[in-house]
């Protein structure tokens, strides 16, 4: 179907149009004014390793290093990547999710690893609210939740605090901005919908139309469906042998056949 045919076959379904048109306003309307404006603020931390576990020899340098706990199960890693990992996901659990729920953070917070210092070493905080403020206490609550886990994480084995990684600021938190990619998403769905919507509608209504309309048959379609109910007055056209036989189709008068020939008539006195 080329854009002329359809731009016909729009055009005739003008109240279609219209009533689409009006709920795609609607949605519309009740996007940018209906759900409530989302803010976010970002802060990110990285990621300090702590000294190596003392060895043999620096222990018979120093007998004092016996007494200190340098029990970390995260120094046997080999890559310190992984501590990242295993703090986003502790944090991003439903269990400390909820807390901070609980505490009047958003709860579409999300806390990651990026690579945009060392190789994962940098934390990525972001909090969310519906509000500048809302936003950066969200920040606030993650953020001491994150140093909260990364602290306990490691004193499973009671290590001393000099064998701990720390998470220390990069940068001051950023001011909570409005997030308008969430809103552009959605309008640009309210519209694909209205638009399958509306082609929806017109094919529907193009399929039930011709089904209303009575179908015409020719005359002399002698297989075809008759109505024998009413007379008819459509002349009669006889088969046409070639292209080349002149044939004159006279309309069909009513009573012709009682009258008979001419010849047969009775003279007139």
């Amino acid at each position: 179907m080329d854009l002329l045919a359809l731009f016909t076959t729009v055009r005739r379904h003008k109240l279609i149009v219209l009533a689409v048109l009006l709920v795609l306003i609607a949605g519309n309307a009740f996007v940018a004014f209906g759900i409530p404006p989302r803010y976010e603020s970002q802060a990110q931390y990285v990621l300090i390793a702590p000294p190596p576990q003392p060895t043999e020899a620096a222990i018979e340098r120093d007998p004092g290093l016996l007494k200190v706990n340098a029990n970390n199960p995260y120094l046997r890693l080999p890559n310190p990547s992984v501590v990242v990992d295993v703090l986003s996901q502790r944090v991003s659990g439903n269990m400390i999710r909820q807390e901070l729920i609980n505490q009047g953070a958003d709860e579409d917070y999300t806390i990651s690893s990026t690579n945009a210092i060392g190789s994962g070493l940098v934390i990525n905080v972001v909090g969310t609210g519906s509000s500048p403020d809302s936003a950066a206490r969200t920040l606030d609550l993650v953020s001491k939740s994150m140093e909260k886990e990364l602290y306990d994480m490691q004193k499973v084995d009671g290590a001393d605090d000099k064998y701990l990684f720390q998470a220390l600021p990069i940068n001051p938190p950023t001011d909570p901005t409005r997030k308008v990619t969430g809103t552009i998403r959605s309008v640009i769905a309210v519209s694909a919908a209205c638009l399958v919507l509306l082609f929806g509608l017109i094919s529907v209504a193009e399929a039930v139309g011709p089904r209303r309309t009575k179908q015409v048959v020719p005359f002399d379609d002698p297989d075809a469906p008759r109505d024998v109910t009413g007379p008819t007055t459509a002349p009669v056209v006889p088969p046409r042998a070639n292209a080349s036989d002149l044939t004159i189709v006279l309309p069909r008068v009513r009573g012709t056949e009682q009258q008979g020939p001419a010849s047969q008539r009775p003279a007139r006195d």
